[in-house]
This record gives structure tokens, sequence and C-alpha cells, in this order.
């Protein structure tokens, strides 16, 4: 048993293709927090009970079910991966053969049976985004954090020189001082309301310059997208300031009392949010765009996947379309049922072709996202799936 804490790799991904019969995938939601790890090892024992029961009605051997319970036995004894869970836990076993992933990201309970695991859920986790930084500010302080695709987020440690406060900002009076007119020594005639904006301004910019600091030694590409958690006035005057190439998300409410649990719970949700928006505006900008750069047929996306020439792959993970796909060629044959079944006409084992086709698209170099087609807006989605090509074909 191989238990992973870091994003799957492409050497993970070979490992977990193929035919793995009979097999089981098991996917979790699970949490960091001590009193619900008790529930989160319930359901995946439930889970492995239920798949047990399916591999044995499908006509299993003793032998190959004695060898699911070993492996079942051996995750649900092993206290190191229950006190180190995260948001989810993807369990894929077959006869002498177990990989378990603790992930980040919130994935849908789910069980599957077959001869290939289900892996469509698993390829969530590295095409979407799973690092962020955040803000916390409010008058009292501020804190700059950062979760990435392994570990909780975190209170990061910065300059002992920046303001920490709004006292601090009001209080502070170097050489040349931009304190606003109205404060310590201002005119007499602003008003209360008029100075005190004035500070929440000069607090603001503060602190956007200290931001903006700090993060262009950590992320100087602006590649990771800043989450800021604060009230108003101080939320839009601090957005206003912070604004460039990086990507903001606000998330209105009074930080003060949000402890690191909170606030790597309230990044992953706005994470998934954030996720499905810019899915749902790439594929409409796409489908508004340059004609004969989309393709949503499954054996033409292979063929041009197969050829190197898939700019990116969206397919929807809670589809399944089982076939059989030549690498080489992009060649399809779809299962009975026009694909719904698990078996070719000639009872060929097949597996799901979505995640099939992703793994080609990413081993030539092209990008995999996965969606939930429910989240997506039904006039830009149609289809298990759609491919943007690098080409417009002719």
């Amino acid at each position: 048993m191989t238990v992973h804490y870091a994003l799957p790799t492409a050497a993970d991904f070979t490992a977990l293709a193929g035919l793995h019969h009979p097999s089981i995938t098991i996917y979790a939601s699970t949490s960091p927090v001590v009193s619900e790890r008790e529930r989160a090892e319930v359901a995946v024992k439930s889970s492995f009970d239920e798949a047990i029961e399916r591999v044995k009605s499908s006509g299993a051997a003793n032998a190959e079910l004695e060898a699911l319970r070993r492996e079942r036995d051996a995750i649900i004894g092993d206290q190191q991966i229950w006190a180190g869970l995260a948001r989810s836990i993807a369990i894929f076993v077959a006869p002498g053969f177990s990989e378990v992933f603790v992930l980040p990201n919130r994935l849908d309970d789910a069980v599957h049976v077959g001869s290939h695991f289900t892996l469509g859920q698993l390829l969530r986790a590295p095409s979407q985004d799973q690092e962020a930084f955040a803000v916390t500010l409010s008058a009292n302080e501020w804190s700059l954090w950062h979760a990435t695709p392994t570990d909780r987020a975190v209170r990061l440690d910065i300059d002992e020189s920046h303001d920490k406060s709004l006292d601090d900002a009001i209080n502070r009076d170097p050489e040349n001082d931009d304190k606003p007119r109205g404060g310590k020594h201002g005119d007499r005639g602003v008003s209360g309301d008029e100075r005190r904006k004035a500070f929440f301004e000069l607090y603001a910019k503060r602190v956007a310059d200290a931001t903006r600091q700090e993060l262009m030694q950590r992320d100087p590409d602006d590649r990771v997208p800043l989450f800021v958690f604060a009230a108003e006035p101080l939320m839009s005057l601090f957005i206003d300031r912070i604004r460039n190439g990086r990507r903001i998300v606000a998330v209105p409410g009074a930080p003060d009392r949000l402890g690191a649990a909170e606030i790597d719970e309230a990044l992953r949700v706005q994470l998934g949010r954030l996720n499905v928006a810019e899915a749902d505006g790439a594929l409409r900008q796409l489908t508004e765009g340059t004609a004969g750069r989309v393709e949503r047929d499954l054996a033409a996306i292979a063929r041009e996947a197969a050829d190197g020439a898939v700019e990116v792959f969206w397919f929807d993970f809670t589809t399944s379309v089982n076939g059989t796909l030549d690498r080489e060629s992009g060649a399809i044959e779809f299962a009975s049922g026009h694909g719904a079944d698990e078996q070719l006409s000639d009872g060929t084992h097949a597996g799901d072709l979505l995640p099939q086709l992703a793994l080609l698209v990413m081993s030539k170099g092209g990008k995999v996202v996965t969606v939930r087609s429910d989240d997506l807006d039904g006039t830009v989605w149609s289809g298990p799936a759609m491919a943007e090509l690098r080409f417009a074909l002719a």
C-alpha cells in the first residue's frame, strides 16, 4: 500500500490506468478535524463492504475476494492515514494493489466496481487551482495566509516594519508622512466622519502596499489568486489599491475570529467556486470565438489528442462513457450500450474513456479541466466532453 499526501503525478496516473480486474474505487469526503475522523473511517469501511459484495455478486473467485479484504483491512487499520486526513480521500484497490490519496479539495462520495479504476475525480486535484493566498483585514489587525495543494492555510511571517493595525497607521509619523488631512495634526474644520474615512484610506493603502511587497517575493508572476477577508469599507478600499494582474476575490465578513481551520475551509470553498467560474467563462469565450476550434465528438477528440492537437480538454467527471482507446492512433471502440456497459461486444473489459482521453491529452502537453456539468451554463456545455484544438479545423 502506498499513501500519497501530494497531488497525483503523471507516474501515479500511469500506475492507476489500464486493466485492474476486479477493481474498487472509493472517493470519500473527510475532515482534518479530530472529532470527524471516526465518521470518515466508518463511511470508508461501509463503502468497502458494499464494493466487495458487488465484486462477489459478479462471480469473482474466493482468492480475489480475500485479496481485496486484505487490502481493505490494511487501509482501515492504518492509523497514520486517519490521523492525517485532509478534505477528501481517494482509494484504489485491486488484488495485490492499493493506492491511497489524501487530498485537499472536496470530492463527491462515490464507490465504483469494475475492471478499471475510475479516475475522473482524481484528475480534479491537479487540474484545478488548489493554492491560494489570503488577507484577513480588520481595523484591529491584518494577516497574510497561504494555503497549498498539500498543506492547510498557515499565517505567513511578514516584515515587522509593516503597520499591524489601524492604530499603527494613524500613529506612525515618518518623514514626509502621508497622514491624511484632519488626522492628529490636521485641520480643525474636518468632520469626524471625514477623518475616519481618511484614516481607513491610509490604512488600506499601507496594507495593500505591504501585501503587494510580500507577494512579490513569493509569487512574482501573480499566478496564485488572493482572497480578501474583510468588511466594508476596508474591503473596497483595499481591493481598489491592490488590483494588478493577480486574481482578487472578495470574501465579505468580519475576519477577527477566524482561525486557521476556518480560513482554510473557506479558501477551499472559494477556490472551488473560482474554478467553476473560470471554466464557465473560458468555455463561453471559446464557443463564442473562433469557429473550428471546438470539438465535441469523442472519437474526433481522441484522434486529435493522439496527434497532439488538443490544447484544452474539458470533461464532466460525473459522466462515464466506457470503451477502449488506442493511444497511438486515437482509435476508440465504445462498449456495448453506446458506452454504458463495461465490456465491448466481444467481452473485452472496457474503462471510462474520459479519463483515458484526459491522460492522453496531458501526455501530449495539453491541459485538462474537469467540470461538473450541473455547475455550468447549459448554453455553453453539452455532452460529456469538449476540446479546444490548437488549430482550427478546415
